[in-house]
């Protein structure tokens, strides 16, 4: 079972975004308040901890660690101070510290974890000092390490679990595409170590590209993100691979029915490693059944995860993290006729990170990311190629400055420049080529703003400048908290935001995704997004949250199906329907409970979402496929002695889809061809069976080789409900009915995962 952590209570957020000059200009204005500051981390791995308590005894005041492990306490009072640092799972330490008046002092700590046992699993979150800030909007938190509890298809999965929380769907069971709040995958950023991933799909969509064992946390805003993050309509997701062990060797990996996977660490110099890798093993099964004389593809996916961190002295922190992720398929029924499809991912960066003083942080980013496609076929010995790759190469600089108790300045710029290609070859004659290369250059600034004690206010803005049409944007930021009482908070946040890339997504399966971008023929798409929540915590045990939100879309694109097969016209005002408008708007309800040996949520959302195009369904709004009137999931885990129970149930309202209201035929004057075709009725006006499904799974601590494992059974769709998924016609028949493809009956898995 995971739990969902909000950090409503992080005063230090070392977020990244600043100017090297703005660095030198600020210097001077630190103040000579004395302060604490320094990193949180794992004694045992060396792994940085966030969302530690520290507090400074009977001065109220404290704060907590941010994600790089981070904290800051200013305006400490001289004399000798006593700091604890507390987190639950961890022991607690204690120093005691003579403190100047205007000194800074700079105090690095390691927590022991240790056992915690009330008879019952507890996890327990630490609460902040009455003093604490409360930002707006604050991500959720997902720790990789409770997803592990979730019954799943196959193995834990980050994707296909956030698909449970309130607000994100998803479009089949074989898709780890996030629907959030009314808008496609194509209007999420997911950055992964600071870089975005642009197809984060192994398996056609059944899995991630995110190795369990090599990522540490994720966070996630649904809607109305601050001013940090750029660039899309709709979530951000941030996912962070974990840190190398600072102590000794160590490592984990798991076994299960369709894949094996591995990560190690340890210390290296001043710093530590992480390598981490996974890789299918359905090839080598899959040849045998067809030297068996079954006709199935050859099909793999690997995916690679590296870190390097590195301590300069004691201001100066240097990681490099990389990630790379390939699929296979192919298919050949004779040497005339085959079909191979691969894509895959790389990613590489490099951050140094600097503690200019201690109200002072900056950060340097260079990054380079890549997504390729290429769907090679040979038809009769006719030859095709489709091909699309995306790289942008990125310089960005940020800061955190704090200013005061009350004002904490985040700033950044920076600049990306991209290459999008895409080639269409039949029978070696090219039929559509594409070679842009924009560029996009971003600044910020944001102040979160501690209007008094119960009051934050987070004002920002950020400022585009996109190459293509020589579009300039500039996107104000508005967040707003209140501690209504102890236990009770109500939020509030705003903004207007921009897109100047497209995916051109496949009903099926995503590895024939492509992303182009949008040229000076088209508005880049625009959203204006408000949330206000109210969150209810009337002990640690429970928690409840209501968040309603409302998006309005303009200058959207769709793909226009319409297009001549041969036309050569690769400009977006030729490839989509332009100028769509529309809007998104729900409830979402949510409440979990969070310690004893029964440990769960239950989320449910009520939502509507509408596209209008000129020319398209004779101009009237219409709902997309992804939306859905209701949904909702509960998940249920049970934990006693060695054994883990699971439980999901989910619900939704079907997918809407267009149905046919009648048959005719046409003959083709010149040939004299006869053809069978469908009318459409208004566009998705119709809707599938609703959909739902019950996943259980148990899982059993043992001893592997004097080393501790687990070994789990798993079951995908315990009834074996068959889902409707889409409806197609074949109008070779001439009955014309409706075919319903469906989705996966019940599917068992089991497997191991150890750790040494």
């Amino acid at each position: 079972m995971y739990l969902l952590t909000d950090c409503r209570y992080g005063t230090v957020t070392l977020r990244k975004h600043w100017m090297v000059s703005l660095m030198f200009l600020l210097w001077p204005l630190t103040g000579h308040a004395a302060t604490i500051s320094g990193y949180v981390r794992d004694a045992a791995e060396g792994e940085a901890l966030p969302a530690v308590v520290i507090t400074l005894e009977d001065t109220g005041l404290g704060t907590l660690s941010d994600d790089d492990g981070w904290y800051l306490i200013r305006n400490v009072p001289p004399g000798t101070q006593v700091l604890l640092f507390s987190r639950i799972g961890f022991q607690s330490r204690r120093d005691t510290l003579s403190i100047a008046a205007g000194q800074d002092v700079t105090l690095d700590a390691e927590l022991s974890s240790e056992s915690i046992r009330i008879d019952t699993e507890t996890v327990v979150r630490g609460r902040a000092p009455d003093t604490e800030r409360t930002p707006p909007s604050a991500p959720l938190q997902i720790q990789l390490d409770q997803i592990r509890q979730v019954p799943a298809a196959g193995e834990p999965d980050l994707l296909r679990s956030l698909q449970l929380l309130p607000g994100i769907q998803s479009a089949s069971d074989i898709s780890s595409g996030l629907y959030i709040r009314g808008g496609g995958p194509d209007q999420n950023l997911i950055l992964l170590d600071h870089m975005p991933v642009y197809n984060p799909s192994h398996a056609f969509g059944f899995f991630s590209t995110f190795n369990p064992d090599a990522v540490q946390e994720a966070s996630l805003y649904k809607g109305a993100y601050p001013a940090p993050y750029n660039a899309n309509l709709g979530a951000v997701l941030t996912v962070t691979n974990r840190g190398g062990n600072l102590e000794e060797f160590s490592g984990r990996g798991g076994i299960s029915l369709i894949s094996a996977r591995m990560m190690a660490s340890g210390p290296a110099a001043n710093g530590s490693w992480m390598l981490a890798g996974r890789r299918t093993y359905l090839d080598p099964v899959l040849a045998g059944l067809r030297r068996a004389g079954v006709d199935v593809p050859d099909y793999y996916f690997a995916d690679l995860n590296a870190r390097l961190e590195q301590q300069v002295g004691n201001r100066n922190n240097l990681t490099v993290s990389a990630f790379l992720s390939q699929d296979d398929l192919r298919f050949e029924s004779d040497r005339e006729t085959f079909f191979d499809l691969g894509w895959g991912n790389r990613a590489l960066s490099v951050r140094w990170n600097r503690v200019l003083r201690p109200a002072l942080l900056g950060r340097v980013l260079a990054g380079y990311s890549a997504y390729h496609s290429t769907t090679e076929a040979s038809i009769f010995d006719t030859p095709v190629l489709l091909s699309n790759s995306i790289r942008d190469f990125t310089l960005r600089l940020d800061a955190d400055y704090f200013a005061s108790p009350r004002h904490t300045w985040t700033l950044g710029a920076g600049i990306t420049g991209y290459r999008i290609d895409f080639d269409q070859v039949f029978n070696q004659e090219t039929l559509a080529a594409l070679d842009e290369t924009p560029v996009m250059a971003t600044a910020y600034v944001e102040d979160e703003w501690q209007l008094d004690a119960l009051t934050t206010v987070r004002l920002g803005v950020r400022t585009n400048y996109y190459s293509t049409g020589d579009d300039v944007a500039v996107m104000p930021r508005l967040g707003f908290s209140r501690n209504l009482r102890a236990n009770l908070r109500l939020t509030a946040s705003t903004g207007t935001y921009r897109q100047y890339l497209q995916l051109i997504s496949t009903e099926g399966f995503s590895g024939g995704d492509y992303w182009v971008p949008l040229d000076r023929s088209v508005s880049p798409g625009r959203a204006t997004q408000g949330v206000v929540g109210l969150e209810w915590e009337p002990s640690t045990r429970y928690r409840a949250t209501v968040e309603t939100y409302y998006a309005a879309l303009a200058d959207l694109v769709l793909l226009d199906n319409n297009v001549a097969v041969d036309s050569r016209d690769t400009s977006a005002e030729a490839l989509f329907r332009t100028g769509g408008t529309g809007y998104a708007t729900g409830v979402e309800v949510f409440a979990e409970r969070r310690t004893g040996r029964l440990t769960g949520f239950a989320g449910y959302t009520l939502g509507w979402t509408r596209r209008r195009f000129a020319g398209l369904n004779q101009g009237r709004s219409f709902p997309p496929k992804y939306d859905r009137r209701h949904d909702a999931s509960v998940v249920l885990t049970y934990a006693r002695q060695r054994y883990t129970w699971g439980a999901t149930f989910v619900y939704g309202t079907g997918q809407a889809f267009t149905p046919a209201v009648a048959r005719y035929t046409l003959r083709a004057p010149a040939t004299g061809i006869i053809e069978d075709y469908v009318l459409p009725a208004d566009r998705n006006s119709a809707r599938l069976l609703p959909y739902h499904r019950l996943d259980v799974g148990v899982r059993r601590a043992v001893t592997l080789l004097g080393a501790p494992a687990e070994i789990y059974l798993q079951i995908f769709n315990l009834y074996s409900r068959r889902n409707e998924w889409f409806v197609q016609y074949d109008t070779s028949d001439p009955a014309t009915s409706p075919e319903i493809v469906r989705m996966l009956p019940v599917v068992p898995t089991f497997g191991v995962d150890f750790a040494f």
